[in-house]
């Protein structure tokens, strides 16, 4: 093997439990013809459950995460594998944003050490909006103990046209909070699947391995670390327009069109805010994005759909691309390619990664997000240090009161997650209705054995 086949996906669940048998059929569309099953797989969740559940954790989040599960295993069988090719070697979740990391059984073998981390930037920094990572040591073959550092973090970063300065923000909070230490806790899985009291918990969690006794992983690290690969995954949320669409515009939204056609979604990917803000060095420092060949991923209109927008590779030629007769967008959201997974490039003297295809899978069922998969090949080399690269200077440096402050919201999000189980859940409704019912049973009885 000289190389990992990595392959990446992020998708908006938009608070809803995901469809195996629609996600699992199309989860691999991103793989080269005729390739073998990655080596490794890591998705990137957003608004993985209701806020009650996510906030709350544990046994509330499982059914959501085992529908993941189960369309991996579905994905696999589809290509020649079986439901035991992966196993799910992590799970983490900070509030609705949440990452899985499944391997191949011989790769687990080699992952000497896992760091996480996990960071909110909604309101008081709980986790409505976030970022949580992963990071891996991997033992190269045929070396002195050499190992190749490999970093995925999910993101999702604040939503509407006009909060611009906002993501940019989120995103520096990101890089000062987002801080890597050694995982905890073990995992136990069941057929591959998690069962309630198995302890998965997002941040008292940790992979089906030892952890090294290595003390240089027992120091919190950045998202920016020498020697380690980066991936980043999620929905970023920048948008193709900075004001909200007018009654009219979306007359004008892209629609299956030659290249040529104003109609074309390339006009819309002009004006986007991710290249612009990345180019102007206020965000995404130093990450890069394969090339854009798909249609906008965000926001399609669940209500009118009568089907979905192709699948675009790179090596497709996007005159063909008129395999949907209509793409049906919400009208209130200008289209935009909200979900995004960008990677940082090694050192110019390092093995490069080799990209094989980036797209946007089909429109599923459940959600008005579009899934984005990248399949790539890391090549199995240490990286070499250099002071000059970004990884050994990081744009923002960590807040030293980091983990104080995840916490503190992690003991919001608690409280929240509390009152939203009891006023927006049917059996949080049952909870609060007997409550209430038995305090007003008890008044009346107090009153009666008063006036006895």
């Amino acid at each position: 093997m000289s190389s990992l086949e990595v392959y990446l996906v992020t998708f908006n669940c938009a608070r809803r439990l995901i469809e195996p048998a629609a996600f699992g059929s199309h989860f691999f569309d991103a793989l080269p013809k005729d390739a073998a099953l990655p080596d490794i797989i890591v998705i990137s969740l957003q608004e993985i459950a209701p806020i009650a559940y996510a906030f709350l954790g544990g046994a509330y989040v499982l059914p959501y995460f085992n529908r993941v599960i189960s369309s991996v295993n579905v994905a696999a069988e589809g290509h020649g594998g079986g439901a035991n090719t992966y196993t799910n070697l992590l799970t983490a979740h900070v509030g609705l944003t949440a990452i899985l990391v499944f391997a191949k059984q011989e790769v687990v073998q080699r992952i000497r050490w896992i760091q996480t981390a996990g960071t909110g930037v909604g309101l008081w920094h709980m986790g409505n909006k976030g970022a949580v990572g992963v990071r891996m040591g991997y033992s190269l073959p045929d070396s002195d103990g050499e190992e190749l550092g490999i970093t995925f973090v999910a993101a999702h970063l604040a939503p509407m046209e006009d909060a611009v300065d906002r993501r940019n923000a989120d995103w520096e909070n990101i890089v000062r909070n987002l801080v890597f230490s050694p995982h905890r806790g073990l995992r136990k899985l069941h057929n591959g699947r998690r069962t309630p009291g198995s302890g998965a918990e997002d941040e008292d969690a940790e992979p089906l391995l030892s952890t090294d006794s290595d003390e240089d992983h027992k120091i919190p690290t950045s998202l920016y670390n020498p020697g380690s690969h980066a991936f980043l995954a999620g929905d970023l949320n920048y948008r193709t327009n900075s004001n909200g669409p007018k009654p009219e515009s979306h007359l004008e939204y892209p629609q299956p069109a030659k290249t040529d056609s104003p109609n074309h979604f390339s006009n819309y990917l002009r004006h986007d805010q991710l290249g612009r803000e990345r180019d102007a060095g206020r965000t995404v420092h130093g990450f890069h994005e394969a090339s854009i060949n798909f249609p906008p991923t965000y926001k399609y209109s669940l209500k009118r759909s009568s089907g979905n927008p192709p699948a675009i590779s790179p090596d497709t030629d996007s005159d063909d691309a008129g395999d949907a007769e209509h793409w049906n967008w919400s009208k209130h959201r200008y289209p935009s390619w909200t979900d995004r997974i960008l990677f940082l490039p090694p050192p110019a003297s390092s093995p490069q990664l080799e990209l094989h295809t980036y797209t946007a899978l089909p429109l599923q069922p459940t959600s008005d997000h579009r899934p984005v998969a990248l399949s790539v090949s890391v090549p199995l080399q240490a990286l070499d240090k250099d002071d000059q690269d970004l990884r050994s200077r990081p744009p923002f440096p960590i807040n030293p009161r980091w983990q104080a402050q995840r916490a503190a919201a992690r003991r919001k999000e608690i409280v929240v997650g509390v009152l939203a189980y009891l006023a927006l859940t049917r059996e949080g409704n049952a909870v609060l209705a007997g409550v209430v019912g038995g305090l007003v049973a008890g008044w009346f009885i107090f009153r009666a054995m008063l006036e006895w």
